[in-house]
């Protein structure tokens, strides 16, 4: 992965006259003013592969290189992963991609999230807050501020949500835009990922004329329905 381009694409987009471009700026605001308070060493990414994940991990890359582009190549990205069960095997050797190419320092964990954030907290004691792709669109999404720690029962983190006001149509415009690699499901009707079980393409983006009978994420018009596929 070119790190170099990387920021300059992002910065580019994010300093252009195009709408997206102030979604863009407070996002690497957001992450820059994460780095200020914790460093490198203390703050991590939560990361499963999914749109939204791809998105925060671009512009991490973008804010990295453009503060420690020197060091760059000893730098890894600290990420958790806390797999679903079931998982799809094509979300887990997306993961695996990603993680070679934006050089991840990736731990992996199964369980819920507040088991899986106590055994990361172990694993990694230096950690203290959590880049997190979630948007006001998800689920309790709504109720969160940018930079927000966890409940007093929690493991304790604080979450930072840089994309917090993106909307659904905002992602997919900055990673076609951009050419982020995004796991191939999306282009099979999924709009948005969890496990085999529960997860199926959106019948919204039906469309018997595609070899794989459904139109690609991108094209979901009403983002409320970008979770309907999920049970």
């Amino acid at each position: 992965m070119d790190f170099a381009q990387i920021q300059r694409e992002v910065y580019d987009l994010a300093n252009s006259d195009k709408p997206i471009s102030r979604y863009i700026t407070h996002a690497l605001d957001a992450i820059e003013k994460a780095i200020r308070l914790y460093g490198t060493e203390d703050l991590c990414l939560s990361f499963n592969g999914g749109k939204d994940c791809m998105v925060l991990l671009h512009l991490f890359a973008a804010v990295l290189y453009k503060h420690f582009h020197d060091s760059i190549n000893t730098l890894n990205i600290q990420a958790v992963y806390i797999t679903y069960p079931n998982s799809f095997t094509e979300v887990d050797n997306f993961v695996k991609e990603c993680v070679r190419s934006y050089r991840i320092d990736l731990v992996t964990i199964e369980g819920s999230i507040k088991q899986a954030l106590a055994k990361y907290s172990k694993l990694r004691p230096n950690v203290k807050a959590i880049l997190v792709g979630t948007r006001k669109n998800d689920p309790h999404g709504g109720r969160l501020s940018e930079f927000m720690p966890t409940d007093l029962d929690w493991p304790p983190f604080m979450r930072v949500h840089p994309i917090l006001d993106w909307h659904y149509a905002t992602i997919w415009e900055f990673l076609r835009t951009l050419k982020v690699p995004y796991c191939i499901l999306y282009d099979k009707g999924y709009t948005s990922l969890g496990g085999t079980d529960n997860t199926h393409p959106n019948p919204d983006l039906l469309n018997p004329s595609q070899p794989c009978g459904y139109d690609p994420a991108w094209k979901l018009v009403d983002e409320s329905r970008e979770r309907c596929s999920r049970e």
